[in-house]
């Protein structure tokens, strides 16, 4: 009998709803306390207690819609927020849906209110610390999952980059290959795959088998899969048959077969793309309307002191599925004819002296919000490339064009990492539309808050060393 771990484990997940209970009628409770008073919460009328019956109920249907996700080995802090958060937004949902069964008192809205929010700060707070528990027990060699491999090493590299994260709590018994282990590869070599199932009749504390399959070894990979299906090992087959797909790929199915994608693209997703465009919306809606126009009356008076010409300078930009639209900024150089084939360099003649200031400080690139509210930008997302550089670097680096699967930011994940400004070598473009291509499969709200405060971090300390 296989030993459980702990995220497979019934018991642990039953004792965390019933957690989840008590932390969401404490919420509720101290919300009411602080708006109620001691003399409602230690004397508590019958609609009362039968509100904080409504509260504990509701939190078993949002667990089973929202589940956790910080028992995952595989997961990481922004995506247990967003977790939680769905969770008690889905369980305040429920609450004010079931609420009409009782009369409650006049006020017990502001107590639901800031009974959610306490709820998504204490439930984010011991997510996060049991998360990191969990990591740090892991890390000592506890509750540990004990795989093997099979198949050509190289094709198994990026998952044993991964999965040698101790932290991570995976215990990598060796593999299975006739073929010659990198010396990158820390992994014993246990014979070729023949010998697996006699291994495994010997060796009852593997839990998972990741192998690749072989055409010469159909039989082979078989028996080995009914084997583990059989004496509950988990086996994981690596869709790995072409040099080109040594990738993260994504599953998905049409009908009844079976396809891998090149990427998981989170803002395909409809909600993904309504919470991200109604944050653009709002943040830039507010910035436009009040700070703005006292900016712009600032900014527009010096530059033109400083240089004769329009206060905002438009030029056409690559965006979202490569379209074309007008990028504003506050106009930082002389006019000239050069400004859309030749980038800016640090001591650039073209620039004024307040210009150069502004393009330091980023307030050159504040009316892109008006492109952000209208649509053609987001907030955060990769930078929009003139359109001669979209020509030219296409041509260069594989995969540039899916950085324009999504929209086009004021700041990025790139330019957070200081992949911003001059790019004088093809290597620091390559290295720019790498860090591009990760922030399209790996989008999250929570990631562009990170984005948003590392880019503000950056602006206050000085960091950005390309901001000319």
């Amino acid at each position: 009998m296989k030993q459980r771990t702990t995220e497979d484990s019934h018991i642990v997940q039953f004792f965390i709803a019933g957690n989840d209970i008590i932390v969401a009628i404490f919420s509720y409770w101290l919300s009411l306390l602080i708006f109620k008073g001691s003399d409602l919460v230690f004397h508590v009328p019958d609609e009362i207690k039968t509100f904080f019956v409504i509260v504990g109920m509701s939190v078993i249907p949002a667990f089973v819609i929202a589940p956790p996700l910080f028992m995952k080995r595989l997961t990481y802090s922004d995506n247990i927020i967003s977790r939680c958060l769905f969770m008690c937004t889905t369980h305040l949902l429920i609450v004010l849906a079931l609420k009409g069964i009782v009369s409650l008192t006049p006020g017990m809205n502001k107590v639901i209110i800031f009974g959610y929010v306490f709820f998504s700060i204490f439930l984010i707070i011991e997510r996060l610390a049991i998360h990191f528990f969990l990591r740090k027990k892991r890390h000592a060699g506890r509750n540990q999952r004990v795989v093997i491999f099979i198949g050509h090493p190289w094709n198994l590299e990026n998952l044993y980059d991964t999965l040698k994260d101790s932290s991570l709590g995976y215990k990598m018994a060796g593999i299975f290959t006739r073929q010659t282990i990198p010396s990158n590869i820390k992994l014993t070599n246990l014979g070729d795959r023949s010998q697996v199932i006699d291994y495994l009749k010997t060796h009852h504390e593997v839990t998972d088998v990741y192998l690749v399959p072989d055409e010469d070894y159909i039989a082979e990979t078989k028996r080995i899969y009914h084997y583990c299906e059989n004496n509950l090992i988990r086996f994981y087959a690596l869709p790995i048959f072409i040099d080109f797909l040594k990738k993260r790929m994504t599953l998905s199915h049409i009908g009844a077969t079976p396809i891998l994608s090149a990427r998981d693209e989170p803002l395909q997703d409809i909600w993904n793309r309504a919470v991200k465009r109604t944050f653009d919306i709002t943040v830039s809606g507010i910035f436009l309307l009040t700070v703005f126009p006292v900016v712009y009356l600032i900014v527009g008076l010096i530059i033109k002191r400083q240089s004769p010409g329009p206060i905002i300078f438009k030029q056409k930009r690559n965006g979202l599925d490569g379209s074309e639209f007008y990028c504003l900024k506050f106009r930082s150089m002389h006019v000239n004819s050069d400004a859309d084939k030749v980038q800016a360099t640090e001591n650039d003649p073209r620039k004024f002296k307040f210009g150069d200031f502004m393009r330091r400080t980023n307030i050159d690139e504040l009316p892109q919000f008006i492109n952000v509210f209208f649509g053609s930008m987001s907030i955060v997302g990769p930078r929009p490339h003139m359109l001669l550089h979209t020509q030219e670097y296409s041509k260069l680096i594989s995969n540039y064009m899916v950085r324009h699967w999504v929209k086009p930011g004021i700041t990025g994940w790139a330019q957070s990492h200081g992949f911003r400004g001059e790019t004088k070598t093809l290597e620091q473009m390559e290295e720019r539309v790498k860090a591009d291509i990760w922030y399209v499969e790996n989008w999250t709200f929570f990631l562009d808050l990170r984005i948003i405060w590392r880019t503000a971090m950056n602006m206050i300390q000085r960091n950005e060393k390309n901001a000319y």
